[in-house]
């Protein structure tokens, strides 16, 4: 066996970055811990059903002696609703995780398919209880781990999903509208609408506008929208920043964001920062999931960290002797 490469998309860690990356993970779980969140572990393989009805080719996927396909977990919330719809865990209850996912990522994302997360989920608390659980927690975090600068952005699952849901999109003709819309592509999402015309038009060419300071991008969209459920979610977008923008300042909203999971029902956050191409922590409401496993309505609100990306924002301020 002289096989010395790794499989696409997987990366040994040397180091300064399996020093800090370690610390990181630390950092975050023993924070939590102190705030109460109860420690959770779940197994790195499960049935392939735990995370999707059908098989997800961005999944790793193997078969046991058995012939039962397994997955390599993509994500670990999916593993937590499992366990409260097969255990008798009381809600409302707080847990936090951390450890690793698999999922095939783009190539020229320059994403890894192996990724080391720390995160929350908060269960069986009202709405705004754990969204102000979730955002005070996230911020908490982050301000450990030393980062400055970061900006939470804020949108909401209901709105996009509405349109899908409306227009009755389904296959090719969904993955199509959703690339014009991550790509805020104003000419295609033009003829979009054209050629699939319905009450959002109005709203849909005016996506790839519809991010930035939250009071005038909210204003904008109720310019062009006249549908209750979007006003709706605009409504509780609003009444959630004026809650919490107290303690993050001033935050943004993009009414383009797309859902970085199925399952995500309400408003979603993601946070940024200029040393990082994508979003290092990402969280959102999912109150049906546990449906999935046979259990009642839940409310939920989590996030998640992604520990490297964490790790490239901060590296030039770590010392280590090691190099790399």
């Amino acid at each position: 066996m002289n096989k010395r490469t790794l499989p696409q998309g997987l990366h040994d860690k040397l180091f300064k970055r399996a020093k800090a990356t370690y610390e990181i993970e630390r950092t975050v779980s023993d924070l939590l811990m102190e705030r109460g969140f109860h420690r959770i572990e779940t197994p790195t393989l499960e049935h392939f059903e735990v995370f999707s009805d059908q098989v997800n080719r961005d999944n790793y996927h193997l078969f046991d002696k058995e012939g039962q396909l397994l997955s390599l977990r993509p994500d670990i919330t999916s593993q937590i609703a499992r366990v409260i719809a097969s255990t008798r865990v009381h809600t409302p209850i707080k847990f936090s995780y951390s450890g690793k996912v698999f999922q095939s990522q783009e190539l020229m994302r320059g994403l890894e398919n192996e990724r080391t997360q720390a995160g929350i989920e908060i269960i069986g608390f009202p709405a705004q209880v754990a969204y102000q659980y979730a955002i005070s927690s996230a911020k908490e975090a982050l301000d450990k781990l030393g980062l400055k600068g970061y900006k939470f952005e804020f949108s909401h699952a209901a709105i996009l999903r509405t349109i899908f849901d409306h227009l009755e999109l389904t296959g090719e003709l969904a993955n199509e509208l959703s690339l014009h819309i991550r790509d805020k592509n104003i000419t295609k999402l033009n003829e979009f609408t054209k050629r699939h015309p319905s009450e959002f038009d109005g709203f849909i060419r005016r996506l790839p506008y519809l991010f930035g300071e939250s009071e005038t991008v909210l204003r904008q969209a109720r310019e062009v929208v006249t549908n209750s459920q979007l006003l709706k979610a605009f409504d509780q977008l609003e009444e959630l920043i004026t809650l919490i923008e107290k303690d993050l300042g001033i935050v943004t909203v993009d009414l383009a964001q797309l859902s970085t999971v199925p399952y995500y029902t309400g408003m979603m956050f993601k946070v940024f920062d200029q040393q990082v191409p994508d979003a290092f922590l990402s969280g959102g409401r999912y109150d049906k999931l546990f449906e999935r496993f046979g259990a009642q309505k839940l409310t939920a609100v989590g996030w998640a960290l992604e520990i490297d990306a964490v790790y490239q924002a901060i590296r030039k301020n770590i010392d280590y002797e090691g190099g790399q």
